[in-house]
């Protein structure tokens, strides 16, 4: 048993921030939820690097930008859901966690007709209630271990810098593709290569899976080993 907040809750309940494994391996990610600029930023910049990455599409935006949705899924790229209304779901039930799982399900898979397993409850906002509905559902809810804070648009060089220092084996890496997220495409290709580099196979998230098990401790309140 874990305890948080005064509740104690089964560690199976709790999502996935990293994957536990020897090999120097991580994950890159992009959030999107609204924009159409950004996506066609970062798609040219990830096809030059030959790098693949799992995409968290939110459902109302698959809908509106379905052309953009299905360029991401042409391109080889890993499909997840970000869910449907960009709400805080721990502050729902679980009915509302469900309709909100359920109805981004629905639109992605009829505008992309993929299978997807992951899930990223907007603003990685989450509580025992949105795990527990999305593993009913057939998703494991995927937080992040490294945040490069593009959508605080800090600058090229912080994100880079953030990145690189923070990564470890086994670490989910944190970007968007969302319009608000202006400096994304310009610090991905030295923050790409600097991972490289230092030994990094960056790869799906899905990928990054199969290399371990689910890292369901958060790590982001971790002391870094030197």
């Amino acid at each position: 048993m874990v305890e948080v907040a005064g509740r104690a809750s089964p560690a199976l309940s709790w999502p996935v921030f990293y994957v536990k494994t020897d090999q120097k391996a991580v994950a890159l990610t992009f959030d999107i939820s609204w924009g159409t600029k950004t996506p066609y930023l970062v798609l040219p910049v990830l096809e030059r690097a030959n790098q693949k990455a799992t995409f968290f599409l939110s459902g109302p935006w698959a809908t509106r930008n379905a052309d953009i949705a299905r360029a991401i899924a042409a391109a080889g790229h890993e499909i997840a859901s970000h869910g449907d209304r960009h709400d805080n779901l721990s502050t729902l039930d679980s009915a509302g966690v469900e309709q909100n799982v359920k109805k981004a399900h629905t639109d992605l898979k009829q505008i992309l007709g993929v299978e997807m397993r992951f899930f990223r409850p907007p603003n990685g906002d989450y509580d025992d209630t949105v795990v527990d509905t999305a593993k009913a559902l057939g998703y494991e809810t995927i937080i992040w271990s490294v945040d490069s804070l593009d959508w605080k648009n800090p600058g090229v060089s912080t994100m880079i810098s953030r990145v690189t220092r923070m990564a470890f084996p086994g670490a989910i890496i944190l970007f968007h593709a969302s319009d608000s997220s202006r400096e994304t495409h310009l610090a991905l290709p030295e923050t790409i290569q600097a991972l490289r580099d230092a030994g990094y196979k960056i790869v799906t998230l899905g990928e990054l899976w199969k290399m371990g098990e689910p890292g369901r401790d958060d790590p982001r309140g971790r002391p870094k080993k030197n």
